[in-house]
């Protein structure tokens, strides 16, 4: 599939069509050169690209892991709305990477991720974690207290290090969530090896068998030196505003997840969908 966005208007009228069967731009001195003809360079290669991958790979195929990770036990840590006289959600994404510590319990996990709280489905403000160590007392509780206070191994908004900072939900404050998680790599989407950050989309925050696609929404965004600086001119060394100069293509990779009902695919690429993870799982146990 190639890039959607049309180049055949002002100002580009880049009319490359493969059933012109041209396959070099070819220059001559004492003639000028014209905005087309590099734009239409720029696609004849592409498409020499865009077809070695289609021969290659399908739409979605990693290039370069990158690779998907399917997490069931994406433990969620529910906190309650203030502590003190502040609002935790105010300072909420502060705690992501910390490694947070029970005051009663002693239990000990990272912080891997967070939602702040959604007052449409009335769901609190939630830590997900990655639980290290089990209670220093008891040697067996293995997740936070209904109610007590968290502290975290770096400062929290205007909590010191190891300053309690937060306080677990009065009760039901552990869940056991879902997700699925991306790393960074390069993926082949509408002819292009394109490259993707580092992404996790929860599924369900508070359930683990969710029924979802989860994918790439694909972006195609023209971007001008009137939105972005670093197009302007530089050959003096520093931006010229004066000096405005081609335009670019970007496209972005964004993890999202889809129900399983849904149609709209046309700027989706699937990467898992959790039913057949489901079936491959439970035959894989059933096998053993």
């Amino acid at each position: 599939m190639p890039a959607k966005t049309n180049f055949n208007v002002s100002p580009y009228f880049d009319d490359f069509q493969t059933t012109d069967d041209f396959y070099r731009v070819l220059f001559r001195p004492g003639f000028a050169v014209q905005a087309r003809e590099l734009t239409t360079l720029q696609t004849t290669l592409q498409n020499q690209i865009e077809q070695f991958g289609n021969h290659m790979f399908k739409e979605g195929t990693i290039v370069i892991p990158g690779s998907v990770g399917y997490d069931s036990k994406y433990y969620a840590l529910k906190l309650q709305s203030t502590f003190g006289s502040g609002t935790v959600a105010t300072y909420l994404d502060q705690y992501d990477g910390a490694i947070i510590t029970g005051a009663t319990s002693g239990v000990t996990a990272k912080v891997i991720g967070y939602v702040v709280a959604d007052s449409t489905t009335g769901d609190p403000d939630t830590l997900f974690v990655k639980y290290q160590t089990p209670s220093t007392s008891d040697n067996s509780t293995a997740t936070f207290t209904d109610g007590e206070s968290i502290s975290a191994n770096k400062a929290i908004s205007s909590y010191s290090s190891g300053v309690v900072s937060a306080s677990a939900a009065a009760t039901g404050a552990n869940a056991t969530g879902s997700a699925v998680k991306v790393l960074a790599g390069v993926y082949f989407v509408r002819g292009f090896m394109v490259q993707n950050t580092e992404q996790t989309v929860v599924l369900d925050k508070y359930t683990s068998t969710p029924s979802y696609r989860v994918g790439w929404d694909v972006t195609e965004t023209l971007v001008t030196p009137e939105t972005d600086g670093s197009l302007l001119d530089n050959a003096q060394g520093s931006s010229n505003y004066a000096a405005k100069g081609a335009h670019r293509l970007k496209i972005t990779l964004t993890l999202v997840k889809k129900t399983l009902t849904e149609t709209d695919d046309s700027n989706f690429v699937e990467l898992v969908n959790t039913k057949k993870l489901a079936m491959v799982i439970a035959s894989q146990k059933t096998s053993a």
